[in-house]
């Protein structure tokens, strides 16, 4: 039976299922519905747990012995197996198959997969964990999901779901549900508020104070200066975009992701100035595209810089860095540091050489 994977998070009381298989690439995901479900496991008196990780050498005849053996301290076992391939092979599918055929009343097991393909899905040993129990899938959040998901996240830990903070954590961590729950969990702590008081309205931040301690939050943190240098970069201010670039290159070396959402920010600019150039409202425009309201100047300031025209020339050059980085092509420095500023200074409206 599928079920959805978020609900397996939250606490209640309803009888377990004598079988779990949770599957996906959305770690935060599967991670959150495994704490839930050991919990609920805990609780219904599941007080002996047992893991298993099927990597290379695993010996699956142990999985299966362990299903009929209890220890003589506990009422019920939790078995757990880890299978990050989502391809048990021939002899772990006939173990799961076995195992789940003669599971004990006492017993639960948790699988917990990678990704499992739609042909992975139709074979037998998917089948009977299915049959048997529940199975779930950890899916990717897509971008239109991605603020409906954000609001939920905010509220379970008692704060506001305001359209500003929702748009600005969109914007930061779009396709990273891990960094952006620590974020807002870091945000309850900066605001002083705990999921155990959501209920109560008078410990909930005012809109303005919460948008203040998440963009400070944003700023300060190291781990946003690619974010840091983009804003910079669009808003064509490029003497911090000259000193962000030095702090990347002097901490770590962070070409790669700074050119993946580089990537990313110029194909959307380029994609909003080819529909405003076919007549679009740019409100709506701007609203399709969910830039933010405190964005929205910037973008429009970049977009008027370089019009489609600018941006796609400036998306070929990033294509021409993409293939530097994989070491398909020559750039012009010592590193691909200096084709990224040179491009940055063009992106800033310098003329360069």
């Amino acid at each position: 039976m599928r079920v959805n994977i978020q609900h397996l998070s939250k606490a209640d009381n309803k009888p377990l299922a004598p079988v779990y298989l949770l599957f996906g690439d959305e770690v935060l995901l599967l991670e959150e519905a495994c704490t839930g479900l050991r919990r609920k496991a805990q609780a219904q008196g599941y007080t002996e747990r047992l893991s298993f990780a099927a990597e290379p050498g695993f010996d699956w005849e142990e999985l299966l012995q362990s299903g009929s053996s209890l220890s003589l301290f506990a009422d019920k076992q939790l078995i757990e197996l880890r299978m990050p391939t989502g391809k048990p092979g021939q002899t772990g599918s006939r173990v799961l198959c076995e195992l789940v055929e003669n599971l004990p009343a006492d017993t639960m097991l948790l699988v917990i997969s990678g990704a499992v393909d739609k042909a992975g899905q139709n074979q037998k040993w998917f089948k009977a964990l299915d049959k048997a129990g529940a199975s779930a899938e950890a899916k990717e959040i897509r971008l239109n999901d991605f603020p409906g998901w954000i609001a939920n996240r905010l509220r379970h830990k008692g704060l506001l779901a305001d359209q500003q903070s929702i748009a600005l954590l969109t914007h930061y961590f779009e396709g990273n549900l891990l960094a952006a729950a620590q974020e807002i969990d870091l945000l309850a702590l900066n605001t002083d508020v705990d999921s155990t008081r959501a209920s109560d309205a008078s410990a909930k931040p005012d809109a303005q104070h919460q948008l203040a301690a998440l963009q400070s939050s944003v700023s300060d943190n190291s781990r946003f200066s690619v974010f840091s240098y983009l804003d910079a970069c669009l808003a064509g201010d490029w003497q911090r975009t000259c000193r962000i670039l030095d702090g990347l290159k002097a901490e770590k070396d962070e070409s790669v992701f700074l050119v993946v959402m580089l990537s990313r920010e110029v194909r959307k600019l380029a994609q909003m100035a080819a529909v405003l150039d076919s007549g679009s409202n740019r409100n709506q425009v701007f609203k399709q595209y969910r830039v933010w309201p405190q964005r929205q100047p910037i973008i429009d300031q970049a977009i008027k810089r370089h019009g489609m025209a600018g941006w796609q020339s400036i998306l070929q050059q990033i294509a021409k860095i993409d293939k530097i980085l994989k070491g398909r092509s020559q750039g012009e420095g010592a590193s691909v540091w200096f084709d990224i500023e040179k491009l940055s200074m063009q992106i800033c409206g310098l003329k360069t050489i």
